[in-house]
């Protein structure tokens, strides 16, 4: 079982690794260039390791903390590389955001 500390360590880690994707998307959705500085296959990588996280959380470990703090993770990484991929036009689905204001 995991100690306290271990417990407190991965909260601590983790609570702060949710707010350093809000500068990240902030600057993915203000792209004027499709986000080229953007890894799509690298944050599509970390977006199936924290799918995989959550499942093996909830699957395997039933704990809901661990599964929450996972899930969240998932739900920030998969954030970033939506908007990434929107700015690059790859999602059929959704129209390319454009980075520039409508003409009138």
């Amino acid at each position: 079982m995991a100690s306290r500390r271990h417990r407190l360590a991965y909260v601590v880690t983790n609570a702060a690794r949710v707010f350093t994707y809000i500068p990240r998307i902030v600057v993915v959705w203000r792209s004027h260039d499709g986000a080229q500085s953007l890894s799509l296959l690298t944050w599509s990588s970390w977006v199936i390791a924290n799918l995989t996280a959550t499942a093996y959380g909830s699957l395997v470990m039933h704990d809901v903390f661990f599964t929450l703090v996972s899930l969240v993770n998932l739900v920030c990484c998969g954030t970033v590389t939506g908007i990434g991929a929107r700015r690059r036009g790859l999602s059929p689905r959704l129209p390319r955001l454009s980075s520039r204001a409508p003409a009138r």
